[in-house]
């Protein structure tokens, strides 16, 4: 009798545990948050926040802009440490995106998106605190 309760109970906390890991993918929208950028460097994934906003788009016939519409768009929000500067440049190839920062000491910092085409994102300045470098390598 024991081991049929044992068991009974072991089922339900598995079918438990997988009904709330569902629920929660689905409440969360369904985008596993970090799985998108596994190469990112010098940023952070946090959030997947949608954007909404009104804008006219194209002419009427009588050649005069269209009423503005609702839309919407999803982005990845990406956090950059403040302390890398001010965006002095923007390069990169098909696949990535490298974003160049200049601090107030003059130092120089990339921060590189993988499938930058792929992903609408949107990058926000993150405070940082106990900055600190050292020579790792001569």
């Amino acid at each position: 009798m024991k081991k049929v309760w044992i068991q009974g109970s072991l089922v339900g906390l598995l079918f438990g545990a997988m009904f709330g890991i569902t629920v929660g993918w689905l409440v969360g929208g369904g985008v596993p948050v970090s799985a998108d950028y596994q190469g990112l460097i010098g940023l952070w994934e946090s959030d997947v926040i949608e954007e909404t906003y009104d804008i006219s788009i194209g002419l009427d016939g009588l050649g005069k802009p269209k009423a503005a519409r609702g839309h919407s768009e999803q982005r990845t929000q990406l956090l950059l440490p403040q302390h890398y500067g001010l965006l002095v440049g923007i390069t990169g190839n098909s696949n990535a995106a490298i974003l160049w920062y200049q601090d107030g000491m003059g130092v120089i910092r990339n921060a590189i998106i993988p499938d930058a085409k792929q992903h609408a994102i949107r990058v926000q300045l993150q405070n940082t605190t106990k900055l600190k470098s050292k020579v790792i390598r001569d």
